[in-house]
C-alpha cells in the first residue's frame, strides 16, 4: 500500500483543524492520490475471508437493518487436531452477501500491517485510539438506519459508489450511539454520492445514513475515539496519585481515628499543590504520546530490529530509544539508571552521554563510551540498545 499523509484527508490542515474539527462535517473530493484500491480492495476482503482464521467480532453481518448471530456464518475447523470455535465460513458470508446483507470488518488495523500503518498516520496527528472498519454493501442496500457513533470518523470510498446524508452533530452532543428517522432530521448538511477516493470526516455524534448505488460498495471507516477532558484529566490524575504520599493505607470506616479526616484533608491539598505545579505544555505532550502508543497503531518490529542489532559496529548511528529512562547517583565511577522499571548500573560516562543526548540527535556507536576504543565502546551501545535504551536509526 503506497504511503499516506494525514494532508490526503484533510487537505489544509490548518483549516480543518480551525472550522471542521469536532463542529462539522466536511467533504472532499477526489481526495486519495492514486488508485484508493491500494488501500483496501475486495480481492484483498476475498484473501481475508478464506484464511479461515477471522472469527467474529472481527467480522458481522447486518442483514435487512438486523444483525445476523453468529452462528449464522460461523463453523469448526481442525487445526493440528485442536478444534478452533467460530472461525467464519466463507460460503456463507457469500451467500448473506448475495442475498442483500451489509458485511463489516472490524478492527483491520489488528489484522492487516499495512491498514496498521495507515491508522498511525492518524493517531500520530489526533493521539487518540484508532481503528479501521470496512464496509461492503450490495448494490442498492442499505447498510444500517440512520444513526451517529460516538467516534470521530473519516470515510474513505474505495470501490463503487455510496449516496450519504450528513446532519451537523445535535446540542447538546450526545455520546452514546443513538439512531433517527429521516422524518426527524430533516434536510442534511451534506448530501453527496461517495466515488472512489472521497473523503468524509464526520465529528463524534454526526447522524448520517449511507446506501450503496449501482455497484457494491466498499468504504473504510477510519474510527478515532475522542479523548475528553476528562479522559486527559483522570490519566493526569492517575500518575499523579501514584506518588508515594498517597500510598498509605487508612482505616475509614466505623471507629477510625480522630485525625484520619485531616489527614485526609492534608491528602486533598497535597494533590492540588501537585495539580498547580504541572507544566501545561510538557503534560500535553505526554498525554499526546500516550494517546499514540494506545493499541491500534503501535508499531511492533522487534524481531527485525534485534536481528539488526547482531550487524551493528562502531559506525552505526544510534538515538535515544522509546524506554523511559531515569539517572540516579554517580557512585565510584558508576551510575544507576532506571530503565522500564529496572534498574542497571553503567560507567558514568555512559550516563553522560546519555543525559547529554537529546530527543532529536543521534549518536555513533563509537562515542557512547568515551575514553574507550570503538569496539568496547559499539558492545556497550549494544546491550543498551537491546534495553531500549537506544535505538538504530533507519539507512538513508
Amino acid at each position: 500500500m503506497a504511503n499516506h499523509a494525514f494532508a490526503d484527508l484533510v487537505g489544509d490542515e490548518q483549516v480543518f483543524f480551525t472550522e471542521y474539527f469536532n463542529k462539522k462535517p466536511m467533504l472532499r473530493k477526489n481526495a486519495v492520490p492514486g488508485d484508493p484500491r491500494d488501500i483496501l480492495s475486495l480481492r484483498k476482503l476475498d484473501q481475508l475471508v478464506n484464511l479461515e482464521v477471522i472469527r467474529p467480532p472481527y467480522i458481522k453481518v447486518n442483514l435487512k437493518g438486523n444483525g445476523v448471530p453468529e452462528q449464522g456464518y460461523s463453523r469448526n475447523v481442525v487445526v493440528q487436531g485442536q478444534t478452533i470455535t467460530d472461525t467464519v465460513d466463507p460460503e456463507k458470508i457469500y451467500e448473506l452477501y448475495r442475498a442483500g446483507a451489509t458485511v463489516t470488518w472490524c478492527s483491520l488495523n489488528h489484522i492487516i500491517p499495512e491498514m496498521r500503518d495507515f491508522t498511525r498516520v492518524i493517531s500520530e496527528k489526533m493521539a487518540v485510539r484508532t481503528d479501521t472498519v470496512a464496509f461492503l454493501t450490495p448494490t442498492g442496500k442499505k447498510g444500517y438506519p440512520p444513526h451517529h457513533d460516538p467516534v470521530d470518523l473519516f470515510i474513505v470510498q474505495l470501490e463503487g459508489s455510496k449516496h450519504w446524508k450528513l446532519w451537523n452533530p445535535p446540542t447538546p452532543r450526545l455520546g452514546n450511539n443513538a439512531q433517527y428517522t429521516l422524518e426527524g432530521l430533516g434536510e442534511p448538511e451534506i448530501e453527496v454520492s461517495l466515488q472512489p477516493g472521497d473523503v468524509l470526516y464526520l465529528p463524534y455524534g454526526t447522524p448520517h445514513a449511507a446506501t450503496a448505488e449501482g455497484s457494491g460498495s466498499l468504504h473504510l471507516s477510519i474510527m478515532m475515539r475522542p479523548r475528553m477532558w476528562r479522559d486527559l484529566l483522570q490519566e493526569t490524575l492517575d500518575d499523579l496519585v501514584g506518588a508515594d504520599v498517597f500510598n498509605e493505607y487508612p482505616h475509614i470506616g466505623e471507629a477510625r481515628a480522630a485525625d484520619v479526616e485531616a489527614v485526609f484533608k492534608e491528602k486533598i491539598h497535597e494533590l492540588v499543590a501537585r495539580l498547580e505545579s504541572v507544566d501545561p505544555s510538557a503534560e500535553l505532550d505526554r498525554l499526546a504520546d500516550l494517546g499514540r502508543q494506545l493499541p491500534g497503531s503501535s508499531r511492533g518490529d522487534t524481531f527485525q530490529a534485534i536481528a539488526d542489532m547482531d550487524d551493528m559496529g562502531p559506525a552505526s548511528r544510534l538515538r535515544r530509544g522509546k524506554a523511559p529512562l531515569a539517572f540516579g547517583e554517580d557512585d565510584n565511577g558508576r551510575t544507576q539508571l532506571t530503565v522500564n522499571g529496572h534498574k542497571i548500573a553503567v560507567p558514568t560516562p555512559i550516563a553522560e552521554t546519555l543525559a547529554a543526548l537529546g530527543p532529536d540527535a543521534s549518536i555513533t556507536a563509537s562515542h557512547v563510551f568515551p575514553g574507550v576504543d570503538e569496539l568496547r565502546s559499539a558492545k556497550a551501545a549494544q546491550g543498551l540498545t537491546r534495553l531500549g535504551v537506544f535505538e538504530l536509526v533507519p539507512a538513508g
